[in-house]
């Protein structure tokens, strides 16, 4: 929307005046108001661009683990309890 016809629509909605009579006291033709009225609250309500900042990703995290010649290597949190799990029978085979 133009810079003047919403100043006028943001004058109009402070008046308290009927658009009827605000656009005759302003040399407009009723129905061009209540179009510049509409277009003004669809505006209002429709989000537009919004700028969003992202969160660059995690840097990858590795973890090794070797005993011995073998090597375990982590690459996520969620493979902690597998590779507890693994640990574990690993050290009751050499218990034997």
């Amino acid at each position: 929307m133009r810079p003047k016809r919403a100043q006028l629509v943001a004058t109009f909605e402070r008046s308290g005046l009927s658009a009827a009579v605000f656009a005759r006291q302003h040399g407009l033709h009723y129905t061009t108001f209540c179009a510049w009225r509409q277009r003004h609250e669809r505006d209002q309500t429709s989000p537009g661009f919004v700028q969003v900042e992202v969160a660059p990703p995690p840097a990858p995290v590795e973890l090794v683990i070797e005993m011995g010649t073998a090597r375990l290597r982590l690459s996520s949190a969620a493979q902690v309890p597998l590779a507890a799990c693994l640990l574990r029978s690993l050290q009751e085979v050499r218990s034997c």
